[in-house]
């Protein structure tokens, strides 16, 4: 599978999150509700040009399911402070190796399955930081999802 290289600045950001198991029905709602957020609030160019970052800060292996913490992240130098539907703060940035996966149960499982291997062969030298997905679908469900591995 081929990647790309991405270095991804530091930058202001609101937030959705949600506190429970990974892969949820509530998460899939979240994002249902963030994109209708984004539209109310004229943030669609934005949403096009840079994505809706998916972060799992968890590792469910470790952390209950019950307490993992799901974010949904949109990257806008706008301030939102006083809006009570999202949060705000400053996403870290980083270097990335970035793989295009299409959005389907089974492409997303082969992915995950694979990505040692991905890591191994491309002897990338990866960062204890937590993978992120990238969705730039404006409406409806994604076709695409991209996964940005944080690498050194």
């Amino acid at each position: 599978m081929n990647y790309k290289i991405e270095i991804l600045n530091e930058n202001k950001m609101v937030y959705m999150r949600n506190t429970g198991a990974y892969g949820s029905r509530k998460n899939f709602d979240m994002m249902k509700d963030f994109k209708s957020w984004i539209a109310q609030n004229d943030l669609t160019k934005t949403l096009l040009e840079n994505g809706i970052y998916g972060i799992a800060q968890d590792n469910p292996e470790i952390i209950p399911p019950e307490k993992c913490r799901y974010d949904l992240v949109l990257i806008t130098d706008e301030d939102f402070s006083q809006d009570n539907k999202v949060k705000t703060g400053y996403f870290r940035g980083g270097k990335y190796a970035v793989f295009t996966v299409r959005h389907t149960t089974e492409a997303v499982q082969q992915f995950w399955k694979e990505l040692p291997e991905y890591i191994r062969e491309n002897d990338l030298n990866i960062c204890e930081e937590p993978i992120i997905e990238r969705y730039k679908e404006e409406e409806g469900e994604d076709k695409i999802c991209e996964f940005l591995i944080p690498i050194k």
